[in-house]
């Protein structure tokens, strides 16, 4: 009788189906061209001898798809390891299940967020982001970044990349400001710097406090004790409440009858 950690193993080494695949490599493309679309509408009213600034502009793009790709495989772990070990979700399946719901926050996000680990940057470098010392300052951010995900990667241990992010952003915020002139807008926005940091500190323990809160509101209400515990062999989950009461009540009161 196969184990559930070796049932864990055959899903997760278990390749994509060819559909999957396909439809992947779809919307990898159209994502691409819709990139690729809009980047030459944008230069196409820029008109530089030079080819440098150009080739620059498509390493430091190059560099920050190299982020979000380390960012996507760094993060999703921890996004989806409940419904795989659960078995509530074949492995491909919360993978794509999970970019989906990524996508769909971005989309639809105000990006307040992003804006505010962009004010952390210092302002002249901001206003240069088109010249050496701004693609230095993408680079840099980005490749440290990158760096610290892939080690905390290998050695498995909790990282997220938005910390990282701010980590890198503040470094060369303090980097700039150490080998340029001492000006209020070489260095770091320290009072923004605080705030970030508070909201750092403060939402993990919102939501430990929130989702102990519901966790006690739905032990009070749904009294199936099959919700609370670790999966049996590899059985899934009850899908919902209702459903599941309903097949116990059917396999107890019915099933003893028809013997």
């Amino acid at each position: 009788m196969a184990t559930a950690s070796s049932v864990l193993d055959a899903k997760i080494s278990r390749s994509p189906g060819k559909i999957g695949m396909i439809v992947f490599g779809i919307v990898l493309v159209i994502g691409f061209a819709y990139a690729g679309s809009h980047l030459l509408s944008d230069l196409s009213t820029i008109h530089n001898e030079s080819v440098l600034p150009y080739v620059l502009l498509g390493v430091a793009l190059l560099v920050a798809l190299a982020f979000e790709f380390v960012n996507g495989f760094h993060d999703t772990a921890n996004a989806v390891a409940t419904v795989i070990y659960t078995h509530s979700l074949e492995p491909h399946v919360a993978v794509v299940w999970s970019g989906f719901w990524n996508f769909l926050g971005v989309m639809a996000s105000s990006g307040l967020v992003a804006f505010a680990i962009v004010s952390l940057l210092p302002v002249e470098l901001i206003l240069q982001v088109g010249n050496k010392a701004g693609f230095a300052m993408v680079f840099a951010l980005l490749v440290a970044a990158i760096i610290w995900n892939l080690g905390t990667w290998y050695f498995g241990l909790p990282a997220s990349s938005s910390h990282t992010l701010i980590g890198s952003v503040i470094g060369v915020g303090i980097a700039n400001q150490m080998m340029s002139p001492k000006t209020g807008t070489s260095g770091v926005d320290w009072g923004q710097a605080a705030n970030i940091g508070k909201s750092l500190l403060l939402s993990p323990l919102v939501g430990f406090g929130v989702a102990a809160l519901l966790l006690l509101l739905a032990k009070s209400l749904i009294k199936d004790e099959k919700l609370y515990r670790a999966p049996e062999d590899t059985q899934p989950p009850p899908f919902l409440y209702p459903l599941s009461a309903g097949t116990d009540l059917h396999r107890r009161e019915f099933l003893p009858r028809l013997q």
